[in-house]
């Protein structure tokens, strides 16, 4: 917003009079002043580190959404979503069919079915409870009973006809927001295709385009779905931009930076230095769990070493359970159920696939039920109650070391039994996930290390938020053990999430950072609870009220194995949620 200013507005032969009319004046503009900056701080499209005031709309409005088809006409075409399920007008739908067989590795039965592509529709009219909708292509006979996803497998691109300097790191966002659309790559897209002939001669569905006056995305026919206004920052050596729902992090002062406002959290954070030892590994571990692995509510410390995996009672010395490992491959983590005495372990071929393997502990033995499985296999907790009672098994791929197809399994001593396909994110990856309720909704939120490293929260398929900066490194470059425990840290009735990571690309000290995602004044937050450590961090548990953590220190010598140390971090308020 500009002001003009004039010099002389008017002139008095009596200075009296002139003194008093330019007392007037000045108050008048200080008071115009004011209400002006007031109002620029109400308007939520202002923001000087931020183009783009409405990110989180974006979001919303653009988030994958499933459907089914209810009623099919002549005319138009009936999904069972509608406004009460967030469902716009011009709103655009890939509806699917029943595509190749799913088969069982083990024993070749079918046990679902690939989705295929058969039509993309338009919402033309969204009611309370369903949508309205015509066919803007197709490619097979559309039934009642078929299931639909909105804005997924669609062609998108993005374009800019300005320079701007955050364009590039904008589409790259975009990108990694909405993965389940197929980005064209920017050099296969004239930055004038904004006409129908070009966009259906380019195959493009959505056309999002960055302009003078604001971020602008059309659809087909190029009609011109949603809007939004950009801002601009001045005087920054770099243009950036931020949303409400995208928090940038000061990890020093453990402070929130949003443009010029700064707001502290009221998050407890922790000190290694004045941590109580509570135990010590002769070796570097790769993951340390404590947990009644039995039933018989007794804790027992469960560890992994590059030697095998062990199993032996907390807090007392005596009698080891262990399985030698004795490769090919190399172990990358375990999951343990609590109770039932199960353990999956994951071992891998670098480059050709898995070895997992289900073991059962009882009586102080571990026994191995079956070994030389193809998948990552974890033990979640898909419903935020806190028990572990869900056992996914995950696809290999040897470019990202995690596939898109994940099955619901169930452990047994005859061995593992497929169950299931499960829907999940495209990036998702089964030990590096975890469901917790964060914002208390009653619905448990899925939060997982995209393959980029970035940390995304989804809730019913939809992503929600997601960091501006890396908290681990981009697979496949290795850290593959990146686990979650939920807890009620600030005794507030709503649990957050504590996991080791790094936060973000800038950080130049080595080790892992004890990092924490919760909800706080209707937003996610992000931050590091404790100071790094020139270390990997190997375990982390809710023992009781204590917060105890693993700290793996490498080998001094070459020919060293390197130490772990148990600390106990102090009490915090922790409630039901605690994932054990």
């Amino acid at each position: 917003m500009r002001a003009f200013f004039i010099g002389e507005l008017l002139v008095f032969r009596d200075p009296a009079v002139s003194n008093h009319i330019g007392e007037t004046i000045q108050i008048a503009i200080i008071v115009w002043l004011l209400i002006c900056s007031v109002l620029l701080q109400a308007v939520p499209c202002y923001s000087k580190s931020s183009p783009i005031c409405s990110y989180d709309q974006l979001l919303k409005d653009f988030a994958p959404l499933s459907a089914t088809v209810s009623e099919v006409s002549e005319y138009s075409l009936i999904l069972d979503k509608g406004k009460v399920n967030g469902v716009n007008a011009r709103d655009l739908f890939k509806i699917y069919g029943k595509g190749d067989p799913v088969l069982d590795p083990d024993n070749r039965e079918i046990i679902g079915y690939i989705k295929k592509p058969l039509a993309t529709i338009r919402v033309t009219q969204s009611e309370d409870s369903k949508s309205i909708c015509e066919v803007v292509t197709t490619q097979g006979p559309l039934s009642v009973g078929q299931p639909a996803t909105r804005y997924s497998d669609m062609a998108a691109a993005f374009v800019t006809g300005s320079d701007f300097r955050f364009a590039n790191e904008l589409r790259q966002d975009l990108e990694h927001a909405f993965p389940d659309l197929v980005w064209l790559d920017p050099s296969d897209v004239p930055s004038d295709v904004l006409d129908p002939q070009s966009m259906k001669t380019l195959g493009i569905v959505l056309l999002f385009a960055l302009e003078q006056d604001g971020l602008k995305v059309y659809g087909p026919d190029s009609a011109l779905l949603h809007e939004y206004p950009v801002s601009r920052t001045k005087g920054a050596e770099r243009q950036k931009y931020s949303t409400d729902t995208f928090e940038e992090v000061d990890y020093v002062e453990h402070r929130y930076d949003t443009g010029d406002r700064k707001f502290k959290t009221h998050l407890k954070s922790f000190d290694l230095g004045k941590a109580r030892l509570v135990g010590r590994l002769p070796e570097s571990a790769i993951q340390v769990d404590i947990l009644d692995l039995n039933g018989d509510n007794e804790l027992e410390i469960v560890y992994l070493l590059p030697s095998g995996l062990y199993v032996g009672h907390y807090g007392s010395p005596g009698e080891l359970a262990s399985l030698r490992f004795c490769g090919p491959g190399r172990l990358v983590g375990f999951s343990a159920v609590k109770t039932h005495g199960w353990i999956v372990l994951n071992a891998l071929l670098d480059g050709a696939g898995m070895r997992s393997m289900l073991l059962s502990y009882q009586d102080f033995t571990l026994s191995l039920i079956e070994d030389d499985i193809n998948l990552w296999l974890g033990f979640v907790d898909r419903d935020g109650d806190g028990l572990k009672e869900s056992l996914l098994g995950q696809s290999f791929d040897a470019d990202v070391m995690f596939g898109a197809k994940v099955y619901l399994m169930e452990p047994s001593h005859g061995g593992l039994k497929y169950r299931h396909r499960i829907v999940s994110p495209k990036n998702f990856s089964v030990i590096r996930s975890s469901w917790s309720d964060l914002n208390g909704n009653g619905n448990p939120e899925l939060c997982t290390i995209d393959y980029s490293g970035k940390l995304c929260v989804y809730e019913m398929e939809r992503l929600l938020w997601s960091s501006s900066n890396r908290v681990s490194p981009q697979l496949p470059e290795g850290s593959f053990p990146k686990w979650f425990i939920s807890a009620d840290v600030d005794g507030n009735g709503l649990p957050e999430l504590l996991f080791p990571g790094v936060p973000g690309e800038e950080s130049t000290l080595a080790g892992d950072w004890l990092m924490l995602l919760g909800w706080e004044d209707g937003k996610y937050i992000l931050k590091s609870i404790m100071q790094p450590v020139e270390a990997s961090i190997c375990g982390l548990v809710a023992v009781q009220d204590q917060l105890i953590t693993g700290i793996a220190r490498p080998a001094q010598k070459l020919d060293g194995k390197g130490e772990s140390f148990l600390y106990s971090l102090g009490r915090f308020g922790v409630s039901h949620h605690i994932a054990e």
